[in-house]
């Protein structure tokens, strides 16, 4: 070819090659731009719990550009809250494998595919994903958290240990009062197992943290009175009545039950006349009350009792009086009573027990853990009447 035409040539070969990049360059742009809209619209719809359209326009976004992190995040996260862990694991299993991404998109990535794993159950996967997440101050106290959860469900106290210490640095927040209860989780197993050295060690590390720990204070008193030291268990509770409100009405079956053993049951009732005097617990009146009826008689134990309710009504309260009155008599009128004496019961049996001040979990027996919303000591008790329950500590 004539060396003239090719010159005349270049300039439109790179004419054309520039109007071909250039062109390629506008599309890049535009999808990069449209990836944005997109992906707010679907936030968006997210924010309005409109989560298949959401889904719906997360998925056409990611289809046009799957290399859009911030999209394949949001898209697996919407699949986990619908239950679709395998496809929300399998969106962020891809996106961990990348090579490309920097470092705080891959401890996000890290995050949200330990999340999928916890949601399926699979806690060692998780636990092993979550110990890597480092360095990002907000992510890591999110995953800590979540590594916090983990080692509860799997009893690993001493991991939760470390790291509820670990998480007062993030933002100064005190959690010894949840260390204290890990300590007695640690102090319960030792005195299942009979290390009762061991347990009295992890005692006083819970009351170290949390003075006021009322499962302490009983785990305390129960370590003396397996040795055989009833006084000194009972010295144990008492000195841990002024710490705790509620206390004197959990230990009052533990404290009657060592009185008995070394013979000092008046001892009992004096300590239940000075408890008293400054708490206001139905279950230290109903104990009293039996000790008035088995010392003194049914009369004087109704007479006590009738004041009690007088000055401060309680249904428990007035179901045990109707109790005593029919057991003292035998008139026409015990028929009614009988049943007023079954309707209250029925009324008694429901709202004895336990709740939970964070979410009303509401129980039978005493859960220093909240079976609902998972948070510690949050359980109180309700109207009580009778034997006090206890899950796992027995004396």
């Amino acid at each position: 070819m004539d060396p003239i035409w090719l010159l005349l040539l270049l300039p439109l070969a790179a004419g054309s090659g520039w109007l071909g990049a250039a062109r390629a360059l506008a599309k890049r742009r535009q999808r990069e731009n449209s990836l944005p809209s997109a992906y707010f619209k679907g936030l968006n719809f997210l924010l309005n719990e409109q989560h298949d359209k959401a889904l719906e326009v997360l998925v056409a976004a990611l289809e046009q550009d799957k290399e859009t992190v911030e999209v394949q995040l949001a898209l697996g996260s919407l699949f986990r809250k619908r239950g679709e862990i395998q496809r929300a694991t399998r969106v962020h299993q891809n996106l961990v494998a990348r090579t490309q991404l920097d470092d705080s998109q891959k401890l996000q990535a890290l995050y949200e595919l330990a999340q999928d794993y916890y949601k399926a159950g699979l806690l060692d996967r998780a636990e092993h994903l979550l110990v890597e997440i480092r360095g990002v101050n907000e992510l890591e106290e999110s995953a800590q958290q979540l590594l916090r959860q983990i080692y509860e469900q799997e009893k690993e106290w001493e991991s939760a240990i470390k790291v509820a210490k670990n998480l007062e640095t993030f933002d100064g927040q005190s959690l010894s009062g949840v260390i204290a209860q890990y300590h007695c989780e640690i102090a319960e197993n030792a005195i299942t197992e009979g290390r009762l050295g061991s347990a009295q060690a992890r005692i006083q590390e819970a009351i170290s943290m949390d003075g006021g720990c009322v499962r302490a204070i009983i785990q305390a008193g129960r370590v003396r009175a397996i040795q055989g030291d009833h006084r000194g268990a009972i010295g144990e509770w008492i000195k841990g009545v002024d710490r705790h409100s509620e206390l004197p009405g959990e230990i009052t079956e533990l404290i009657q039950n060592s009185y008995r053993i070394i013979g000092a049951l008046d001892e009992y009732r004096e300590f239940l006349k000075n408890m008293l005097k400054s708490h206001d617990d139905i279950r230290l009146v109903l104990a009293l009350t039996e000790c008035f009826h088995d010392w003194e008689g049914g009369e004087i134990a109704e007479a006590f009792l009738l004041d009690k309710i007088r000055s401060n009504p309680s249904i428990p309260g007035l179901h045990r009086l109707i109790q005593m009155r029919l057991a003292q008599s035998n008139t026409p009128n015990n028929q009614d009573l009988g049943l007023l004496e079954k309707l209250i019961g029925g009324i008694v049996a429901e709202e004895s027990g336990y709740e939970c001040r964070h979410c009303g979990f509401r129980g039978k027996v005493m859960h220093w853990q909240c079976p609902g919303c998972r948070t510690w000591n949050t359980t109180h008790a309700r109207h009580q009447q009778g034997k006090i329950p206890y899950v796992s500590d027995p004396v």
